[in-house]
């Protein structure tokens, strides 16, 4: 549990850090002032000032903000502070973009950089070996006990040539036992799984994950092979949200902190390259999500941005923020609804 703990804070405050980067980094250089920059919420345990932005440690170390002068109604406190040249308000449309925009763009970027790093000294992931990585709790690979670190050497009494086949075979016979040779410190023994059918993407599954085979690259090519990572893994997050908008997907099939918690710790458990495919999935996650056209989040600033340049005037900043506001209200709702979900699941296994 205590890995878990870290491993969440760890990770989140990485891809927290970017996002709001980001956001420090393109309204600096649309000339708006940044007033604060914080890591974490509730009582301030450390600050000091940097090219007139207050950098502020906080309490609860999960998240964290930035104050963008002439953006809030709190603002309006602190004008002594700023000129009318470097409040938001007074900016141009495409320098509010900048400004907002660049947060998404930098989780983004945290994610390239990573899959750089992976890519460059460990290879690029091209296939699937034969060694199990993970076991989820409470699945049939449990059940039947087995192992990370475990060798799949036949299926059926049948020699595996390649495991794409095997998963692919998991997949396409839910209900059916199926006999699997192992491997475990040199000796060999048989199981008798019988993949669970996956209610929610209609498949079988018997509980295990399997090690990548990296292909070692050059530096130029795992830039493509980065590049070519952050879309396809884009596109999937994309693809996944429209899940939930036409109904295919449950909102409680998502998971909540409590959940992201737990698989942190469990992915942590596997090692760093690992960890840092979970970071980068999770950095890309928050700048998707992010970019959604909801108020509270960047994606509702942007909408009001369009609505400017299409009107040749700003929205009103005191209506502007009622309604994130109230849309922050309602994510808060729903981030209590899965998070319960979350705890729930958890109780149950």
């Amino acid at each position: 549990m205590l890995i878990s703990i870290i491993s969440f804070i760890v990770v989140f405050t990485a891809v927290t850090l970017a996002h709001e980067c980001g956001h420090l980094f393109f309204s600096r250089k649309a000339g708006i002032r940044v007033l604060e920059f914080g890591l974490g919420f509730g009582p301030r345990l450390f600050s000091f000032i940097k090219d007139r932005t207050l950098y502020s440690l906080n309490l609860i170390p999960i998240l964290g903000f930035v104050r963008i002068a002439g953006l809030d109604e709190d603002s309006k406190k602190e004008e002594e502070y700023f000129t009318a040249g470097e409040s938001y308000q007074t900016k141009t449309p495409g320098q509010k973009f900048l400004s907002i925009f660049g947060g998404p763009l930098f989780n983004l970027l945290l994610a390239f950089l990573i899959f750089y790093v992976m890519f460059t000294f460990t290879g690029v992931p091209k296939d699937i070996s034969n060694e199990i990585a993970t076991i989820a709790p409470a699945s049939e690979a449990q059940r039947v006990g087995l192992k990370p670190g475990d060798r799949i050497m036949a299926m059926s009494g049948k020699k595996i040539q390649k495991m794409a086949n095997v998963v692919d075979y998991i997949h396409k016979n839910p209900g059916m036992p199926i006999a699997l040779t192992i491997e475990r410190s040199g000796k060999l023994f048989k199981v008798m799984a019988t993949p669970r059918l996956n209610k929610k993407i209609k498949i079988g599954m018997i509980g295990f994950s399997l090690k990548p085979v990296y292909v070692r690259t050059n530096p130029l090519l795992a830039l493509y092979e980065s590049v070519a990572q952050v879309i396809s893994t884009s596109a999937f997050i994309i693809y996944t949200i429209g899940l939930l908008f036409i109904g295919k997907l449950s909102l409680l099939d998502l998971a909540g902190p409590v959940g992201i918690a737990q698989f942190t710790g469990q992915v942590a458990g596997e090692g760093i390259i690992p960890l840092l495919s979970f970071t980068a999935f999770l950095s890309i996650n928050l700048g998707i999500i992010n970019l959604l056209p909801i108020p509270a989040l960047d994606g509702g600033r942007l909408v009001f941005i369009l609505i400017e340049a299409i009107r040749k005037k700003a929205v009103d900043i005191k209506l502007e923020n009622k309604i994130h506001q109230v849309g922050l209200t309602l994510l808060l709702v729903l981030m209590a609804i899965i998070t319960a979900n979350d705890i729930f699941r958890i109780l149950r296994r």
